[in-house]
């Protein structure tokens, strides 16, 4: 599914290229894929050996879970694109700032409906 015809124009006034953001991450999602973490191994041996299984077992569910995270929003960015509302706010439905999306391509949110959200959080 390609996006509106009107939101292609708004972005492309944008100077954001949505082909080549939408293959840049294709690929990046696809190393992420192939990068798979294996699990660690049984932990064996004396007090020193099992607290550096420990440690690399903790790293390596971080590593996966950070994985994970960012495959969700390549996935969401994507979806976007395909949906044709890439560069709409999810909250007040307005124009994301060019700049802010060229910064950070998985934002969902204007930069006010982000400050207001944040606000709220403190």
């Amino acid at each position: 599914m390609e996006s509106t015809p009107i939101l292609q124009l708004w972005v492309g006034d944008m100077g954001i290229d949505l082909e080549a953001l939408r293959k840049r991450l294709e690929e990046e999602r696809a190393q992420l894929l192939a990068r798979a973490i294996p699990p660690p191994e049984p932990a064996k041996g004396d007090e020193a050996d099992l607290a550096a299984m420990h440690q690399a077992r903790e790293q390596a569910q971080w590593l996966a879970n950070d994985q994970k995270q960012r495959l969700a929003e390549i996935d969401k960015v994507l979806a976007r694109i395909a949906a044709g509302t890439y560069g709409i706010c999810e909250s007040c439905g307005k124009p994301i700032a060019p700049e802010r999306l060229q910064a950070k391509p998985q934002a969902t949110l204007c930069i006010e409906c982000q400050s207001k959200l944040e606000k709220r959080r403190k």
